[in-house]
């Protein structure tokens, strides 16, 4: 009895082992893509926006592998209660440098994208006077697009917050017919992702066909616009995993911290 009781601690060990060796494996593996990655260091910050019920687990792997390949410097960790106060949770820097600072939003009500949306306000108005961030960009996965974007038609003229340069949006659809879309900042950059298992036409949640339209709804009230589709096997293009894929990785990289 205890030889087969061992036996199977045993087998539950070397399991665990396995797994934390392909979990190292597969880290390793995916950081190769940015390996080498040449980009440029300016003050402006990117603000990480989970999706619904998100955390920071959430972007926490976007934010993890740009730090540590020296692309960008993880800078903050800002919580937003279910009220709407605005504190700082963590700061990793001393202060915000030219060296693409990361500041990562954890919403304490986290499954209500138009209060969060609201909720914006005060995390730009935040960021500018207590860390005088002049400049943003916005990721936004999945309904983190929808906030995103529904703060942005909701105030194109706050005062005391800093100016939004370049917006990606991953796996979500926006209202095809919304008016309010002139209210985008006109030097706008748009990045617009969607993934595809295989060539089913979806990435689990998120219909292609859903995702893609964004573009004509803003291609005329922004500076430029773009489309892309990842397509791929499930464990790369799920909705869910389309924040922990190398590949968009590199590419959000690029967009990001290039001219």
């Amino acid at each position: 009895m205890h030889s087969k009781r061992r036996k199977i601690i045993i087998g539950i060990i070397l399991l665990i082992e396995a797994i934390a060796l392909f979990t190292t494996t597969a880290w390793i593996f995916r950081g190769r893509v940015l390996n080498g990655l040449q980009v440029e260091k300016t003050r402006t910050a990117t603000i990480f926006i989970p999706g619904y019920g998100g955390n920071a687990v959430s972007t926490d792997d976007f934010i993890n592998q740009f730090n540590d390949h020296g692309i960008a410097k993880r800078a903050l960790r800002i919580h937003i209660s279910s009220n709407g106060k605005v504190t700082t949770m963590k700061k990793y820097v001393k202060k915000i440098t030219a060296d693409n600072p990361l500041v990562q939003l954890i919403f304490e009500d986290n499954t209500h994208p138009i209060k969060q949306a609201k909720q914006m306000r005060n995390v730009m108005t935040y960021l500018y006077k207590t860390y005088h961030i002049k400049s943003v960009n916005f990721l936004g996965h999945s309904s983190g697009g929808q906030i995103a974007y529904e703060y942005m038609v909701r105030n194109p003229n706050q005062k005391d917050a800093p100016k939004i340069n370049k917006f990606v949006s991953i796996a979500n659809d926006y209202d095809p017919k919304d008016k309010r879309v002139k209210n985008l900042p006109r030097n706008l950059k748009v990045f617009n992702i969607a993934g595809e298992i295989y060539n089913f036409g979806t990435d689990g949640e998120e219909a292609v066909d859903i995702v893609k339209p964004m573009g004509k709804l803003v291609k005329p009230y922004v500076k430029s616009y773009t489309f892309y589709l990842y397509q791929s096997d499930p464990i790369s293009a799920e909705h869910s995993m389309l924040h922990e894929n190398p590949t968009l990785d590199k590419t959000i990289a690029e967009f990001l911290f290039r001219d």
